[in-house]
């Protein structure tokens, strides 16, 4: 699994990491990093997550053929960004994202997961982890299936100390060369920096993905080296 941050002191519905495997003809990958991306400890802190930047991470999957994962989490946690793209060759490639969340209220297996609103609500794909909410939303050019047999199965194996997260079900994308992006934000938030920042993202997206940007820190410029790694199953 990608892990985002700890859980630990989590007390709102939050997106804490997520496994991603990823199937092409030649191989089955699973990404994972080595301990949560946003670490305090970290000579970059919560700030390469916050107004400063987001980092690009590539995995080569062999000559001429690379999947890039761009990210961005907002300095409150409550927004988080994430966009693969297939670089180099064009080869049938299926991405599967199974999001991981804290802070969520005890699940049986008559939850349900994301579900679309009406569209007097707003028609918006949405999920409720706690009966008093928020509610969190999803924004994704993938397409969403919920599992709701896998989630009641992880409960009942679930050790009583193991680490309470909920995986409410896949997202699933066809990579090519044009971005495959998710989104989650909490309903209710005020308009804050980090979805305007979200805006920048997806717009960054859009107008230059060519380039690895450099992250800036403190005057100081680098490049972001790749986070997660790519392991062949």
């Amino acid at each position: 699994m990608i892990t985002i941050r700890s859980s630990k002191d989590v007390s709102e519905p939050t997106l804490i990491g997520f496994e991603a495997t990823l199937t092409t003809a030649f191989g089955v990958y699973e990404f994972s990093s080595n301990g949560p991306i946003i670490d305090p400890m970290s000579q970059f802190g919560d700030g390469l997550f916050g107004a400063i930047a987001w980092p690009r991470s590539r995995f080569q999957l062999r000559p001429g053929v690379a999947i890039e994962q761009q990210m961005f989490v907002s300095a409150e946690g409550s927004d988080t960004a994430i966009s693969w793209e297939l670089r180099g060759l064009s080869v049938p490639a299926q991405l599967v994202v199974r999001p991981s969340f804290g802070g969520c209220a005890p699940r049986g297996y008559r939850d349900i997961g994301f579900h679309f609103e009406s569209e007097q609500q707003g028609g918006r794909l949405i999920w409720l982890p706690r009966v008093c909410g928020p509610k969190i939303v999803a924004d994704t050019n993938g397409r969403y299936t919920d599992e709701p047999l896998r989630l009641a199965r992880e409960i009942a194996q679930k050790p009583a100390s193991a680490e309470e997260l909920i995986a409410p079900g896949r997202f699933e994308f066809e990579l090519n060369a044009h971005p495959s992006v998710l989104i989650f934000s909490r309903d209710g938030d005020a308009k804050t920096q980090g979805q305007q920042q979200i805006g920048a993202f997806l717009a960054g997206l859009l107008e230059n993905h060519a380039h690895v940007r450099d992250v800036t820190i403190a005057g100081q410029t680098s490049t972001a080296e790749p986070i997660p790694r790519a392991i062949a199953a």
